[in-house]
């Protein structure tokens, strides 16, 4: 005779059901569910058990089916520029940190630059029927502003304290970040001063950065800063070739501001290996105070962003407008802070 083993009771081939979890923990259905979407109306004693009969059962939750029974989705949309940028990616821990223990879940898609594959993502999102929406920035194509203002769900805008939001935007003045950098250029007399960042038809905040720039510098009668544009998404290295085409414009410039620290520092970099001194020959500025801003040699000068700062009171916002504890449309801006380093 074969030996006989210990065995797990045999499910249907389709997989535990939320049935079997609820005989397996003495509980109800309703309680399963309940422990499942909204665990902190349960007490930890039945929590535990239902949480113990899934892990045995291997219990994978129907989110279809959860769907169709419910109004809500315990699901917030975030739609970020880029993944591998550590600011956008601060921002987002922050989300998360704050959505977690309120039981919603975050679905997460980068829309590359791109208006139109934002305008995608929101279409394939709005399938899961979230809960809200957490967008960069405020501009979007008219019928992902249409598909989102039919949704009935609340979105929040960020990054963008300068231009009015569908719903609620939590940002800052990209505009007075640029006219900031420009008073400190000033304060040291400098008059030839270039900026680098994307191209005029992707990145629209850093449009404001140079537009606060400009005018800055108009009003002392300066000529008109020398804009430097490069393609969406960027890579450090591009600080470089920033560097190097604005020399090709004007080889006596005094000073560069860069749109994000990754390619200051590229560029501070370049000019030490080139033996050019930072700042008596060329001052330079980042923006966004990321984490090796303070590390390089001279320590990088910066606009410091409150990146975590921003996806705590987007989260929050959200949930506020979910529990109708805020019902009218607002703005938070939120105030940025030059950092005066070594390098301008």
């Amino acid at each position: 005779m074969s030996e006989t083993k210990s065995r797990s009771p045999r499910l249907s081939r389709g997989g535990a059901r939320m049935v079997d979890v609820a005989r397996r923990a003495g509980t109800s259905t309703q309680t399963v569910s309940r422990v499942l979407s909204r665990p902190e109306l349960v007490s930890e004693a039945t929590r535990v058990l239902v949480e113990k009969a899934v892990r045995e059962l291997n219990y994978i939750p129907n989110s279809a089916a959860r769907l169709l029974a419910s109004t809500t989705s315990r699901i917030v949309a975030v739609i970020i520029p880029s993944l591998s940028a550590t600011v956008y990616a601060r921002e987002v821990d922050q989300i998360i940190r704050v959505l977690e223990p309120a039981s919603f879940s975050v679905m997460i898609g980068h829309s590359d630059y791109s208006e139109r594959r934002e305008e995608r993502l929101i279409q394939s999102f709005l399938e899961r029927r979230p809960d809200g929406f957490i967008l960069t920035g405020t501009q979007h194509t008219d019928l992902a502003r249409e598909l989102l203002k039919n949704s009935g769900v609340p979105v929040v805008e960020t990054f963008d304290g300068d231009n009015d939001a569908m719903d609620i935007s939590v940002g800052f003045s990209n505009y007075e970040a640029g006219r900031k950098v420009g008073d400190l250029f000033r304060s040291r007399g400098l008059t030839r001063i270039a900026y680098v960042g994307g191209r005029i038809e992707q990145d629209f905040r850093s449009n404001a950065r140079f537009d606060g720039l400009d005018s800055r510098l108009r009003e002392d009668g300066l000529a008109p800063v020398a804009r430097i544009q490069l393609k969406l998404p960027m890579s450090a290295r591009d600080g470089v070739a920033g560097l190097d085409q604005v020399l090709d414009v004007d080889p006596l410039t005094q000073a560069i501001f860069f749109s994000a620290d990754a390619l200051a520092i590229s560029a501070l970099l370049e000019c030490n290996r080139r033996g050019v001194r930072v700042p008596e020959q060329m001052a330079l500025c980042g923006f966004g105070n990321y984490d090796l801003a303070d590390a390089t040699m001279p320590a990088l000068t910066t606009v410091a962003v409150p990146f975590e700062t921003i996806g705590e009171l987007a989260a929050t916002a959200i949930l506020d407008r979910i529990n109708d504890r805020v019902k009218e449309p607002r703005r938070i801006t939120l105030p940025l802070q030059l950092l005066r380093r070594g390098s301008a």
